[in-house]
């Protein structure tokens, strides 16, 4: 298994960001700057790869869990009750 070199500044750069890329609640100019990255830096590629992979596997698991009638009903009623004046 190859060691993830932090150490390179341009790693350093986009690592904390993969997230906020993968959620597209990035700049234009930075998900540029990110996806440029990723295309000449086959670590970091890998490391956006599982979090992608993480991503869909938790929507699966959201979608898949059915929540009763009786919860969506209080949900609801609570959510009207606090936004009254």
């Amino acid at each position: 298994m190859k060691r993830l070199d932090i150490g390179n500044p341009d790693c350093k750069k986009v690592l904390p960001l993969l997230d906020f890329y993968l959620s597209s609640e990035l700049t234009i100019e930075t998900t540029a700057e990110v996806m440029t990255h990723l295309e000449r830096c086959p670590e970091c590629l890998g490391v956006f790869r599982i979090g992608e992979l993480v991503k869909t596997r938790l929507q699966t698991a959201v979608r898949r869990d059915e929540v009763s009638s009786e919860l969506k009903r209080r949900v609801s009623r609570a959510i009207r009750q606090s936004s009254k004046p």
